[in-house]
């Protein structure tokens, strides 16, 4: 096997706090009643791609950006027009 090597990724996303359950709802896919009920969090990706992320994962990789950082990211931004605010 090839060396490894470390890598940082950063990404802006949408989330929503989510069980597996619900997601599964949400997605109209059949859920295993026998599995347990997660928490975690709906995530919608720039590209529209949505996934389910179990809350300790989510939450060891992303915070919520606050009304300021929002703002920096400036109005003509790809990112602020993909993911203004409701």
């Amino acid at each position: 096997m090839k060396k490894q090597k470390l890598y940082i990724g950063c990404k802006i996303i949408k989330a929503e706090p989510m069980t597996n359950r619900q997601f599964a709802d949400y997605k109209q896919n059949p859920y295993d009643l026998s599995r347990p009920d997660l928490e975690g969090y709906l995530v919608i990706y720039p590209d529209g791609y949505e996934s389910w992320s179990p809350k300790n994962v989510f939450e060891e990789a992303y915070r919520e950006i606050s009304e300021k950082e929002f703002n920096l990211m400036g109005f003509y931004s790809k990112v602020a027009k993909e993911f203004k605010k409701d």
